[in-house]
Protein backbone atom coordinates (compact mmCIF):
# COMPACT_ATOMS: atom_id res chain seq x y z
CA UNK A 1 0.00 0.00 0.00
CA UNK A 2 0.97 3.62 -0.48
CA UNK A 3 -0.20 6.26 1.99
CA UNK A 4 0.36 9.92 2.86
CA UNK A 5 -0.25 12.09 5.90
CA UNK A 6 -0.33 15.85 5.48
CA UNK A 7 0.21 17.92 8.64
CA UNK A 8 -1.98 21.04 8.67
CA UNK A 9 -2.71 21.80 12.33
CA UNK A 10 -0.54 24.93 12.58
CA UNK A 11 -2.30 28.23 13.16
CA UNK A 12 0.29 30.31 11.29
CA UNK A 13 0.55 33.27 13.64
CA UNK A 14 3.28 34.88 11.53
CA UNK A 15 0.74 35.30 8.72
CA UNK A 16 -1.15 37.78 10.96
CA UNK A 17 -4.44 36.55 9.58
CA UNK A 18 -7.85 35.37 10.72
CA UNK A 19 -7.55 32.56 8.15
CA UNK A 20 -5.66 29.34 8.86
CA UNK A 21 -2.25 29.33 7.19
CA UNK A 22 -2.93 26.39 4.88
CA UNK A 23 -6.01 28.16 3.51
CA UNK A 24 -3.98 31.01 2.03
CA UNK A 25 -3.87 30.67 -1.73
CA UNK A 26 -1.25 30.09 -4.40
CA UNK A 27 -2.58 30.56 -7.91
CA UNK A 28 -6.08 30.87 -6.48
CA UNK A 29 -5.87 27.47 -4.74
CA UNK A 30 -5.54 26.97 -0.95
CA UNK A 31 -2.05 25.67 -0.17
CA UNK A 32 -3.41 22.52 1.46
CA UNK A 33 -5.47 21.73 -1.61
CA UNK A 34 -2.44 22.30 -3.83
CA UNK A 35 -0.33 19.61 -2.16
CA UNK A 36 -3.32 17.25 -2.08
CA UNK A 37 -3.83 17.76 -5.82
CA UNK A 38 -0.23 16.66 -6.36
CA UNK A 39 -0.67 13.60 -4.15
CA UNK A 40 -3.90 12.72 -5.95
CA UNK A 41 -1.91 12.37 -9.17
CA UNK A 42 0.22 9.64 -7.58
CA UNK A 43 -2.58 7.09 -7.15
CA UNK A 44 -1.97 6.52 -3.45
CA UNK A 45 -4.21 4.13 -1.53
CA UNK A 46 -4.90 6.46 1.39
CA UNK A 47 -4.35 10.15 2.10
CA UNK A 48 -5.19 11.86 5.39
CA UNK A 49 -4.82 15.37 6.80
CA UNK A 50 -4.05 16.18 10.44
CA UNK A 51 -5.77 19.36 11.65
CA UNK A 52 -6.33 21.06 14.99
CA UNK A 53 -9.68 21.37 16.73
CA UNK A 54 -12.13 23.90 15.26
CA UNK A 55 -10.56 23.80 11.80
CA UNK A 56 -13.81 22.89 10.06
CA UNK A 57 -13.06 25.11 7.08
CA UNK A 58 -9.90 23.10 6.43
CA UNK A 59 -11.75 19.81 6.82
CA UNK A 60 -14.28 20.98 4.26
CA UNK A 61 -11.52 22.05 1.88
CA UNK A 62 -9.71 18.69 1.94
CA UNK A 63 -12.85 16.54 1.63
CA UNK A 64 -13.18 13.69 0.60
CA UNK A 65 -9.81 12.95 2.21
CA UNK A 66 -10.14 11.87 5.82
CA UNK A 67 -8.97 14.09 8.66
CA UNK A 68 -7.58 13.45 12.13
CA UNK A 69 -7.49 15.97 14.97
CA UNK A 70 -4.34 16.78 16.93
CA UNK A 71 -5.84 17.77 20.28
CA UNK A 72 -2.64 19.35 21.66
CA UNK A 73 0.26 20.99 19.85
CA UNK A 74 3.01 18.75 21.22
CA UNK A 75 5.18 18.49 18.12
CA UNK A 76 5.30 16.96 14.67
CA UNK A 77 5.73 13.34 15.77
CA UNK A 78 2.72 13.76 18.05
CA UNK A 79 0.79 15.21 15.09
CA UNK A 80 1.49 12.15 12.94
CA UNK A 81 0.45 9.88 15.81
CA UNK A 82 -2.93 11.60 15.72
CA UNK A 83 -3.48 9.48 12.61
CA UNK A 84 -2.53 6.28 14.43
CA UNK A 85 -5.62 4.47 13.15
CA UNK A 86 -4.16 4.40 9.64
CA UNK A 87 -0.62 3.53 10.77
CA UNK A 88 -0.96 -0.08 11.85
CA UNK A 89 2.09 -1.82 10.34
CA UNK A 90 1.55 -2.41 6.62
CA UNK A 91 3.52 -3.40 3.56
CA UNK A 92 4.33 -0.26 1.65
CA UNK A 93 5.37 3.34 2.16
CA UNK A 94 3.92 6.41 3.84
CA UNK A 95 4.68 10.01 2.97
CA UNK A 96 4.66 12.65 5.68
CA UNK A 97 4.32 16.19 4.35
CA UNK A 98 3.28 19.65 5.50
CA UNK A 99 0.26 21.55 4.25
CA UNK A 100 2.24 24.78 3.99
CA UNK A 101 4.70 23.34 1.43
CA UNK A 102 2.63 23.77 -1.75
CA UNK A 103 5.35 23.57 -4.42
CA UNK A 104 6.52 19.95 -4.33
CA UNK A 105 6.26 18.28 -7.72
CA UNK A 106 4.97 14.81 -8.48
CA UNK A 107 8.37 13.93 -9.97
CA UNK A 108 10.30 14.71 -6.77
CA UNK A 109 7.83 12.84 -4.58
CA UNK A 110 7.92 9.81 -6.89
CA UNK A 111 11.72 9.80 -6.75
CA UNK A 112 11.55 9.82 -2.94
CA UNK A 113 8.96 7.06 -2.92
CA UNK A 114 11.02 4.91 -5.30
CA UNK A 115 14.06 5.10 -3.02
CA UNK A 116 11.88 3.95 -0.12
CA UNK A 117 10.45 1.08 -2.16
CA UNK A 118 13.93 0.03 -3.27
CA UNK A 119 14.99 -0.73 0.30
CA UNK A 120 15.41 2.46 2.32
CA UNK A 121 13.21 2.50 5.42
CA UNK A 122 13.31 6.28 5.98
CA UNK A 123 13.97 8.71 3.12
CA UNK A 124 14.16 12.48 3.66
CA UNK A 125 14.14 15.29 1.10
CA UNK A 126 17.04 17.61 1.85
CA UNK A 127 18.07 20.90 0.26
CA UNK A 128 20.75 23.59 0.43
CA UNK A 129 19.16 27.04 1.03
CA UNK A 130 20.93 30.35 0.57
CA UNK A 131 20.40 31.00 4.28
CA UNK A 132 20.27 27.74 6.27
CA UNK A 133 20.01 29.43 9.67
CA UNK A 134 16.67 28.21 11.04
CA UNK A 135 16.45 24.80 9.37
CA UNK A 136 17.23 21.41 10.84
CA UNK A 137 20.50 19.93 9.58
CA UNK A 138 20.95 16.55 7.89
CA UNK A 139 23.85 14.56 9.34
CA UNK A 140 25.02 12.25 6.58
CA UNK A 141 27.48 9.38 6.25
CA UNK A 142 28.20 8.49 2.65
CA UNK A 143 24.84 8.11 0.93
CA UNK A 144 23.15 7.28 4.25
CA UNK A 145 21.50 9.60 6.74
CA UNK A 146 22.63 9.43 10.36
CA UNK A 147 20.22 11.91 11.95
CA UNK A 148 18.40 15.21 11.65
CA UNK A 149 19.32 17.83 14.25
CA UNK A 150 16.91 20.70 14.82
CA UNK A 151 18.56 24.13 14.77
CA UNK A 152 17.79 24.85 18.43
CA UNK A 153 19.55 21.65 19.46
CA UNK A 154 22.47 21.82 17.02
CA UNK A 155 26.04 22.51 18.08
CA UNK A 156 28.02 25.34 16.48
CA UNK A 157 29.79 22.78 14.31
CA UNK A 158 26.51 21.20 13.19
CA UNK A 159 25.06 24.63 12.35
CA UNK A 160 27.81 25.03 9.75
CA UNK A 161 26.31 22.16 7.74
CA UNK A 162 24.67 23.40 4.54
CA UNK A 163 22.38 20.40 3.93
CA UNK A 164 18.99 21.08 5.52
CA UNK A 165 15.73 19.29 6.18
CA UNK A 166 12.75 20.13 3.96
CA UNK A 167 10.32 18.46 6.36
CA UNK A 168 9.16 15.80 3.88
CA UNK A 169 9.94 12.13 4.37
CA UNK A 170 8.78 8.75 3.15
CA UNK A 171 8.84 5.86 5.64
CA UNK A 172 8.45 2.09 5.43
CA UNK A 173 4.93 1.37 6.70
CA UNK A 174 6.19 -1.71 8.53
CA UNK A 175 8.18 0.43 11.00
CA UNK A 176 6.56 3.89 11.05
CA UNK A 177 4.25 3.45 14.03
CA UNK A 178 6.94 1.76 16.12
CA UNK A 179 9.42 4.55 15.36
CA UNK A 180 6.93 7.30 16.25
CA UNK A 181 6.15 5.74 19.62
CA UNK A 182 9.83 5.82 20.57
CA UNK A 183 10.21 9.58 20.08
CA UNK A 184 10.92 11.52 23.29
CA UNK A 185 10.55 15.23 24.00
CA UNK A 186 13.98 15.73 25.54
CA UNK A 187 15.04 18.74 23.50
CA UNK A 188 15.20 22.55 23.62
CA UNK A 189 11.53 22.93 22.67
CA UNK A 190 10.13 20.12 24.80
CA UNK A 191 8.36 18.76 21.72
CA UNK A 192 8.09 15.36 20.05
CA UNK A 193 10.10 15.87 16.86
CA UNK A 194 9.21 13.78 13.83
CA UNK A 195 12.82 14.21 12.70
CA UNK A 196 13.99 12.04 15.62
CA UNK A 197 12.76 8.90 13.87
CA UNK A 198 15.79 9.08 11.55
CA UNK A 199 18.27 8.60 14.40
CA UNK A 200 16.05 5.97 16.03
CA UNK A 201 15.82 4.04 12.77
CA UNK A 202 19.58 4.21 12.27
CA UNK A 203 20.28 2.90 15.78
CA UNK A 204 17.95 -0.04 15.13
CA UNK A 205 19.81 -1.00 11.99
CA UNK A 206 17.19 0.24 9.54
CA UNK A 207 18.25 1.79 6.24
CA UNK A 208 18.03 5.54 5.87
CA UNK A 209 18.72 7.90 3.00
CA UNK A 210 17.95 11.23 1.42
CA UNK A 211 17.52 12.94 -1.93
CA UNK A 212 18.49 16.50 -2.75
CA UNK A 213 15.53 18.70 -3.61
CA UNK A 214 15.37 22.03 -5.41
CA UNK A 215 15.41 24.95 -2.97
CA UNK A 216 12.44 26.64 -4.69
CA UNK A 217 10.40 23.46 -4.61
CA UNK A 218 10.90 22.71 -0.92
CA UNK A 219 10.10 26.23 0.28
CA UNK A 220 7.55 26.41 3.08
CA UNK A 221 5.21 29.34 3.70
CA UNK A 222 5.23 30.90 7.16
CA UNK A 223 4.79 34.59 6.38
CA UNK A 224 3.23 36.91 3.80
CA UNK A 225 6.66 37.42 2.27
CA UNK A 226 7.12 33.67 1.80
CA UNK A 227 3.59 33.45 0.40
CA UNK A 228 4.52 36.02 -2.24
CA UNK A 229 7.73 34.11 -3.01
CA UNK A 230 5.78 30.86 -3.45
CA UNK A 231 3.33 32.61 -5.75
CA UNK A 232 6.24 33.85 -7.87
CA UNK A 233 7.59 30.29 -8.23
CA UNK A 234 4.13 29.02 -9.17
CA UNK A 235 3.68 31.73 -11.81
CA UNK A 236 7.14 31.01 -13.26
CA UNK A 237 6.21 27.34 -13.66
CA UNK A 238 2.91 28.18 -15.34
CA UNK A 239 4.56 30.62 -17.78
CA UNK A 240 7.13 27.99 -18.72
CA UNK A 241 4.42 25.36 -19.16
CA UNK A 242 2.36 27.50 -21.54
CA UNK A 243 5.33 28.82 -23.49
CA UNK A 244 6.50 25.25 -24.06
CA UNK A 245 2.92 24.33 -25.03
CA UNK A 246 2.78 26.77 -27.93
CA UNK A 247 1.29 29.87 -26.28
CA UNK A 248 2.76 33.30 -27.07
CA UNK A 249 3.22 35.50 -24.01
CA UNK A 250 4.38 38.89 -25.25
CA UNK A 251 5.46 39.88 -21.74
CA UNK A 252 5.52 36.72 -19.58
CA UNK A 253 6.32 38.56 -16.36
CA UNK A 254 3.06 40.53 -16.51
CA UNK A 255 0.84 37.54 -17.31
CA UNK A 256 -0.73 35.76 -14.33
CA UNK A 257 -2.43 32.38 -14.19
CA UNK A 258 -4.57 30.37 -11.80
CA UNK A 259 -3.97 26.74 -10.89
CA UNK A 260 -6.76 25.54 -13.21
CA UNK A 261 -6.01 27.76 -16.24
CA UNK A 262 -6.22 25.86 -19.54
CA UNK A 263 -4.90 27.27 -22.80
CA UNK A 264 -4.68 25.61 -26.19
CA UNK A 265 -1.75 26.28 -28.55
CA UNK A 266 -1.47 29.25 -30.93
CA UNK A 267 -2.99 31.66 -28.41
CA UNK A 268 -1.46 35.12 -28.12
CA UNK A 269 -1.60 36.95 -24.79
CA UNK A 270 -0.59 40.60 -24.65
CA UNK A 271 1.01 42.25 -21.58
CA UNK A 272 -0.70 42.83 -18.23
CA UNK A 273 -3.25 40.01 -18.28
CA UNK A 274 -4.75 38.28 -15.23
CA UNK A 275 -6.50 34.93 -15.68
CA UNK A 276 -8.65 34.04 -12.68
CA UNK A 277 -10.31 30.76 -11.82
CA UNK A 278 -11.98 28.51 -14.40
CA UNK A 279 -10.57 30.02 -17.58
CA UNK A 280 -10.26 28.01 -20.80
CA UNK A 281 -8.79 29.71 -23.86
CA UNK A 282 -9.27 28.04 -27.22
CA UNK A 283 -6.72 27.72 -30.04
CA UNK A 284 -6.15 30.90 -32.01
CA UNK A 285 -7.57 33.35 -29.45
CA UNK A 286 -5.91 36.75 -28.97
CA UNK A 287 -6.11 38.25 -25.48
CA UNK A 288 -5.62 42.04 -25.44
CA UNK A 289 -3.49 43.87 -22.91
CA UNK A 290 -4.93 44.76 -19.49
CA UNK A 291 -7.55 41.98 -19.60
CA UNK A 292 -8.93 40.28 -16.52
CA UNK A 293 -10.80 37.06 -17.28
CA UNK A 294 -12.57 34.75 -14.81
CA UNK A 295 -14.93 31.77 -15.22
CA UNK A 296 -14.93 32.11 -18.98
CA UNK A 297 -14.34 30.01 -22.07
CA UNK A 298 -12.69 32.25 -24.63
CA UNK A 299 -13.49 31.30 -28.19
CA UNK A 300 -10.62 30.98 -30.61
CA UNK A 301 -10.07 30.98 -34.33
CA UNK A 302 -9.44 27.34 -35.16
Amino acid sequence: MKKAIVLAAGKGTRMKSDSFKVMHKIGGCPMIKGILNTLDQMQLDEIAVVVADKMDVVKECVFPHKTFIQQEALGTAHAVLSAERMLSPFQGSCFILFGDHPLFTKETLEKTQSLCEEGKDVVVIGFEPDDPARYGRLIVDGDGLEAIIEYKDASEEQRKIKLCNSGVMCVNGKYLLELLKQVKNENASGEYYLTDIVGIAKRQGLKTGYILGDKEEVAGVNSRQELAQAEAVFQKRMRQRFLEGGVTLIDPLTTYFSFDTQIENDVVIEPCVFLGLSVYIEKGAHIPAFSRIERERVKGNK
